[in-house]
């Protein structure tokens, strides 16, 4: 109809209709949008208080319980229900449902927030070297990369000094040793660059709070992501990452259900904190992007498990997400195929980091349990806020390793159990276990809600096939893509 012979009624039947819509939308939709907005108000209090190494006991539990709320949303969010469509919402149903206007003008809101993060980053990411980061994780990387691309190996010799100097920066990983020994007092920017400048004066001898070991304490595909661009001459290789989240956002529209794919885009858009995380502060992005062409592929044994060995071979908090992602095959497709998988996943794993495997074996293995192998000073928003801020009792790091062990492995028999509601859960239960860590960083979890909105996706398109979740059949991407 042309828009000049539209009639006040025609407008109104439009509105009508609209209306209708959104308030017989499924529960999973207004449940993802309360964990996006309890996510971001995550960030809101973590960024604004500097919880929990500044902002006191009362930041530290606000902290955690909306990271709690946020995790119970996704994961209620996640749960398939077939007949919902059979049955109209009751009045209750349809009240509540009214509260997606205020959660949709939020989002609308919070997208274009997100929206001018990426594109401002954008010209900034290709501006003069040398490139300005907020985390020493991505210095590491990209030095790393052109370590590479001079044939040199990022697991041989201590690169920290190198790479300082190469930047101008003075960022590090602290340990927990020397003046920094107190793991109730987090070391301040101006103790912590005197350490580095000492270390730099003589980097033959490095202060006991110093390793340069921690500059390659990643699998290979850290840095080989990031050779491409650095090839090319891109400053940043937040530019990059940039375009990795663009593909995810597209991916997550690509499998959303025709009808709820403006809504989905938008709640995909509240991750403010996490693109400016993405423009150059973590490389969170590449091992979520990876799991989630596995999850959306899942049905294609091949690209799904050489995207799964792809993102354990990035970061090592991927490796928590393979058992799901396992579990979920075995149910859905018996154990042989999940043992297939596994196969190739491990040995693109493996193919992945062969050069430095066969060069340099006890440093690459050594590198990769860094993480846990190191004395580290606690930091997180979970667990750990509580007992940095009084709340809790400070205990050894071993008892934050066995807590959060011992929460892997009731999600996994929880997933186990419940796999048949839930299918896609596991793409967002592999973080609920850093909540329990001796760190657990905020920045792990400021991109939890596009694995959330992702699992409502498929979860939605499951509902509108109408498709069990014990067919063996292809989920997501059709064929071809």
């Amino acid at each position: 109809m042309h828009l000049s012979l539209l009639t006040t009624d025609d407008v109104w039947r439009a509105l009508r209709r609209s209306h209708a819509w959104l308030t017989n939308a499924p529960g999973n939709v207004l449940l993802l949008g309360g964990g996006c907005v309890a996510l971001a108000a995550s960030s809101d209090i973590a960024n604004s208080t500097n919880a929990p190494r500044e902002g006191g006991p009362l930041p530290a539990l606000l902290l955690a319980a909306t990271l709690a709320l946020a995790f119970a949303c996704f994961l209620l969010a996640a749960r398939l229900q077939p007949d919902v469509a059979a049955k109209p919402p009751c009045g209750r149903a349809r009240v509540t449902r009214y509260l997606l206007y205020p959660l949709l003008l939020w989002a609308l809101f919070t997208g274009i927030q997100t929206a001018t993060v990426i594109v401002s980053a954008l010209p900034k990411t290709l501006a003069a070297a040398p490139a300005r980061y907020g985390s020493d994780d991505l210095y590491y990387n990209h030095y790393n990369a052109l370590l590479v691309l001079r044939g040199e190996n990022p697991y041989a010799g201590p690169w920290l000094a190198a790479e300082a100097r190469y930047f101008g920066d003075l960022a590090y990983t602290p340990l927990r040793r020397g003046v920094f020994s107190d793991p109730r007092h987090y070391p301040t920017n101006a103790q912590m660059d005197a350490v580095m400048r000492a270390y730099l004066r003589d980097p033959a001898h490095p202060p006991v709070e110093i390793d340069p070991a921690t500059t390659h304490s990643y699998p290979a595909g850290a840095f080989l992501v990031n050779v491409p661009g650095v090839w090319a001459g891109v400053a940043s290789v937040g530019f990059t990452q940039i375009l990795v989240f663009l593909a995810l956002l597209a991916l997550i529209i690509r499998v959303a259900p025709p009808e709820w794919r403006l809504a989905l885009a938008l709640l995909a858009l509240t991750v403010t904190d996490g693109a400016r995380e993405v423009t150059g502060s973590d490389f969170e992005i590449w091992p979520l992007f990876f799991l989630a062409l596995a999850w959306a592929g899942g049905g294609y044994r091949w690209r799904s498990a050489l995207a799964l060995g792809a993102a354990c071979a990035i970061k090592q908090t991927a490796w928590l997400a393979a058992p799901f992602y396992l579990l979920w095959i075995w149910r859905r497709d018996g154990a042989r195929e999940a043992a297939r998988r596994l196969g190739i996943a491990a040995g693109f794993f493996v193919l992945i980091n062969l050069p430095w495997i066969v060069a340099s074996p006890r440093s690459w293995l050594t590198s990769l349990f860094l993480p846990v192998s190191l004395p580290l000073l606690p930091d997180g928003s979970g667990l750990i806020g509580l007992s940095l801020t009084g709340i809790l009792p400070l205990l050894p790091p071993v008892v934050y390793s066995a807590l959060e062990l011992a929460a892997l492995l009731g999600a996994l028999l929880w997933y186990w159990r419940n796999w048949a509601r839930v299918p896609y859960a596991g793409l967002v239960l592999p973080l609920l276990p850093l909540l329990f860590a001796w760190r657990s960083s905020e920045r792990y979890f400021v991109l939890l809600p596009l694995a959330g909105v992702l699992a409502v996706a498929l979860t939605l398109r499951a509902q509108r096939k109408n498709v069990q979740p014990r067919t063996p059949q292809p989920y997501g991407l059709p064929e071809g893509v």
